[in-house]
């Protein structure tokens, strides 16, 4: 596992080779996202702790999320919260406001240009991972914008090897179709994130995708768990119970809770109770 999930302070991770995913040692770290708890970094830095959570995910900011780390002052702020929680991912969640691709084919020059000011925040942060999502404006829902998503995400890794970055996309596409799109950008610092809600609204089975993309040694070794929004109020419990099975396809001992705690703050905790024993599961039988 690289720095980027272990999270160790100040350092980042070295891009990801393509191997296929071994069983993992050690505790399960459980990290906290803070674009689902608050805009206001510190204090979302305090609750991930007073959570029980190990790591914390930061934003990059923008629109309705906050002031972009960008800003003056905001980076040096940011900064100053890893010396009381690692930060090993940076999302940048903005792209989905403005649309990695355009239809015919190509890059859209706003959305990588917001992603290398992003870049340069998790280089700043000791950050390991630059988290693209692929949603809302920047999901690939046709053969132009997967063509002009695979454009930008080769773009994007060119610059985070230069870095030392692993870029990590996550999109609503299933595991043939994900694996078809990192084959097209052919690079070997990008990853591919599981996340069991998106996968499980787009009727997706998040053990089949485990299976394949980890198979194919192009999972991200941090796996997104929370509720999927089109189901009927699942009980708190039930996307857990594929975590032991996840982990164990993934070779991972990262997870990132991703339930909204805007609203309902003490589920954070719950959820990172939830989440470890789970994983305690999935290390009592990988001891068997």
């Amino acid at each position: 596992m690289t720095t980027a999930e272990t999270g160790a302070p100040g350092t980042r991770a070295e891009p990801c080779t393509a191997t296929a995913p071994a069983a993992a040692a050690g505790p399960t770290v459980v990290a906290a996202p803070q674009w689902r708890i608050g805009t206001d970094r510190p204090a979302a830095a305090r609750a991930a702790l007073a959570a029980g959570a190990d790591r914390l995910h930061l934003d990059f900011g923008g629109a309705h999320r906050g002031p972009p780390l960008s800003e003056p002052g905001e980076l040096r702020r940011a900064v100053a919260l890893t010396r009381d929680v690692p930060v090993p991912v940076l999302a940048v969640n903005h792209v989905n406001d403005l649309g990695l691709a355009h239809e015919h084919g190509v890059a859209n020059p706003a959305a990588l240009d917001l992603l290398a000011r992003a870049l340069d925040c998790a280089r700043s942060l000791g950050a390991g991972v630059l988290h693209v999502p692929g949603f809302r404006r920047s999901a690939p829902v046709t053969e132009g914008l997967r063509a002009g998503t695979a454009d930008a995400l080769r773009a994007l890794c060119e610059r985070a090897a230069a870095a030392g970055l692993t870029v990590a996309y996550e999109s609503p596409l299933g595991p043939v179709e994900s694996l078809a799109l990192a084959r097209s950008v052919d690079h070997p610092v990008l990853r591919l994130v599981l996340d069991t809600g998106n996968l499980l609204d787009a009727g997706e089975d998040p053990v089949r995708f485990a299976r394949l993309v980890g198979g194919a040694g192009l999972l991200l070794p941090h796996l997104h768990v929370k509720d999927p929004t089109t189901a009927a109020s699942p009980a708190p419990a039930t996307v857990f119970d594929t975590l032991p099975a996840l982990l164990r396809h993934a070779g991972a001992r990262s997870v990132l809770v991703e339930n909204d705690y805007r609203t309902s703050p003490t589920r954070l905790r719950t959820d990172i109770t939830l989440c470890r024993a789970a994983a305690g599961s999935s290390h009592a039988k990988d001891e068997r």
